[in-house]
């Protein structure tokens, strides 16, 4: 069973979150910004970027209506294992290495993905 724990709401704004097609063995906040090359293409709504010399296309992905992106991190707690909100965001920037991202990420795995939220509403109603 897990518990939500959040935090306070100015915490947790404007957070820039991305998803990676790689593994890595570090799982806390990284400096993006300064080790990441990304650079946006005139008129295309995708960004191109490079990690470890692999070259990626990345688009902004937005969750369906009535869902939210957060980030949780694991901790143990009086009464079982607690789920603390650490950062909300209202996009995740999903970039890909072997396909296409297309507008707003929606060719994602990502992306295609949320579609089965829509269906599952969508029976619920």
């Amino acid at each position: 069973m897990y518990t939500i724990g959040g935090v306070s709401k100015t915490e947790t704004q404007n957070q820039q979150i991305h998803s990676i097609p790689c593994k890595i063995g570090y799982t806390g906040p990284a400096t993006v910004e300064s080790n990441f090359i990304r650079s946006k293409v005139e008129g295309e709504t995708t960004e191109r970027g490079m990690f470890r010399g692999r070259g990626l296309e990345g688009a902004d992905w937005k969750p369906p209506n009535n869902y939210q992106i957060v980030v949780v991190k694991e901790r143990k707690g009086p009464k079982g294992t607690m789920l603390d909100i650490e950062a909300k965001a209202d996009s995740i920037k999903v970039w890909e290495w072997d396909k296409s991202c297309g507008e707003n990420a929606n060719r994602t795995t990502i992306g295609r993905a949320s579609t089965y939220l829509k269906i599952a509403n969508a029976l619920a109603n």
